[in-house]
């Protein structure tokens, strides 16, 4: 064989089997995942075939024309298959979806082409909850203080005001990963103001919001608010000691009454009736 056949011989088996390509994805749970094929958009496919385990495990596949989805029970009824471009969704995923696919693509003109889709999925961030420790209006400036914590989470956190600000505040960093990110700020006692903590991490960012205002009425439904615990039981109390109260006044003012009737009671004798046994005649 000459040189020349040789190397078109080369040519042509690279143009058909392409190596295996690795690429990487990410999702969160309870989302749709789209793995990519890889083919071109000019290709004609004639086989697709997706699987999983080193190759052990057939999940979908494109074979003359027909889809298949093969009935293995860690994806049963989330797959779906494209017939044109072969990608791959899968519904609804969960963090035991996290694996490595592999894609072997044939086309009309016999090029081959193999790729390892890695794919992981991650829960995703939960909203930070805010919580108030100060609430104050001093001077018409409105002071306040606000928590914010991101539980069982290893984020970042960040304080910041919602659009225009004219005030001051400042925050500082937890120490934990329970622990709370506080805010002091102070401003306008007449303006309400709106607070963002942000959690971030490496692809996620979630914010929650809360408005806080000092006016008069505002502030007094804030205070309800805290202790409204407290004070159910404090009237709890006060009701149940008036009560008591009262019924001790009633005894007092009437106590000969009383005294009347329980001695009466006392020597009051049980009715008693006597029987007389009949002879007959």
């Amino acid at each position: 064989m000459s040189l020349c056949a040789v190397v078109l011989l080369c040519v042509v088996f690279i143009h058909q089997v392409r190596a295996s390509e690795d690429v990487y994805i990410s999702g969160y749970t309870g989302q749709s995942v789209v793995l990519k094929s890889g083919a071109d958009s000019s290709w004609k496919l004639t086989r697709v075939q997706w699987s999983i385990y080193q190759n052990t495990t057939f999940i979908a596949g494109l074979k003359e024309g027909h889809v298949i989805i093969y009935q293995f029970w860690r994806h049963q009824g989330r797959l779906q298959l494209d017939n044109t471009t072969g990608d791959l969704t899968i519904c609804n995923v969960t963090v035991d979806d996290s694996m490595i696919y592999n894609v072997a693509l044939v086309t009309s003109d016999d090029t081959r082409k193999q790729l390892k889709v890695h794919l992981s999925i991650q829960e995703p961030l939960q909203k930070p909850v805010i919580k108030k420790t100060l609430l104050s209006l001093s001077d018409s400036q409105c002071h306040v203080g606000l928590e914010c914590t991101a539980y069982n989470q290893s984020v970042s956190l960040s304080w910041m005001p919602d659009g225009e600000f004219n005030g001051s505040y400042i925050s500082g960093i937890p120490n934990a990963v329970d622990s709370p990110l506080v805010l002091f700020a102070s401003f306008n006692g007449k303006v309400s103001v709106t607070f963002n903590c942000t959690a971030s991490s490496d692809q996620q960012t979630v914010t929650r919001q809360i408005t806080v205002q000092c006016s008069e009425e505002k502030l007094m439904c804030e205070v309800c608010t805290i202790f409204c615990s407290c004070v159910s039981s404090v009237m709890l109390s006060i009701v149940f000691t008036a009560a008591v109260v009262l019924v001790l006044a009633y005894a007092f003012k009437n106590k000969d009454t009383i005294s009347a009737a329980c001695s009466e009671g006392l020597h009051k004798c049980p009715t008693v009736y006597t029987v007389t046994p009949r002879t007959e005649t």
